[in-house]
């Protein structure tokens, strides 16, 4: 099925690279979280590339007699709100990894898209401008590396990192991610046990 997605940019190479580089926080290598896998060498292995769903909504605005759009981006695992500039780069295609669903519907994601955006607006100076309403609304998947490794003996935990800027994403991202693999092995068993 051919669905809109953020183009990933960003090499299995490079994201092992960013999980396993040296720095302060592993006392520069000595401290490194031990991957669940590893290739021949040490080279860690435990890395998967998911797609997380989100939605890209316009919105109106007006400030007098002037009036503006604005792109933001609202996750549909948690409801995380972001403006988004990346509208025009968005691709179609077919995706061959994992794609978790949305939890969050079009209507709850345009009503936090409207309080994201209100809640920005109000933390600007000067005169504020009025969020008039919701243009278009569109489902499109991010690319996220996940990082599986061994955190305290034998507990596992992951790390994530966004597929096309690099940077690590944050903890509700993570708990999305764990609750989709739980419900995702949950379907596996009940339809095995049918």
């Amino acid at each position: 099925m051919t669905v809109l997605h953020l183009p990933l940019r960003i090499s299995r190479a490079d994201a092992a690279q960013h999980f396993w580089r040296v720095r302060f926080a592993n006392l520069y290598g000595l401290l490194r979280a031990r991957p669940m896998k590893q290739l021949p060498g040490g080279v860690p292995d435990s890395l998967e590339l998911v797609w997380m769903p989100a939605y890209a909504v316009r919105l109106t605005l007006s400030k007098g007699t002037s009036r503006s759009d604005a792109w933001v981006s609202v996750d549909a695992s948690f409801g995380g709100f972001a403006l988004f500039e990346r509208e025009g780069i968005l691709e179609e295609g077919v995706l061959d990894e994992e794609c978790f669903p949305a939890i969050i519907g079009e209507e709850e994601a345009e009503s936090l898209a409207r309080q994201g955006l209100l809640k920005y607006v109000l933390r600007r100076r000067g005169v504020k401008p009025l969020i008039e309403g919701v243009e278009e609304v569109f489902f499109y998947y991010q690319p996220v590396w996940v990082y599986y490794y061994y955190r305290s003996g034998t507990k596992i935990d992951l790390a994530v990192s966004d597929g096309y800027t690099g940077s690590p994403m944050g903890t509700q991202l993570r708990i999305a991610i764990v609750n989709a693999l739980i419900q995702n092995r949950k379907e596996a068993a009940e339809a095995r046990s049918l």
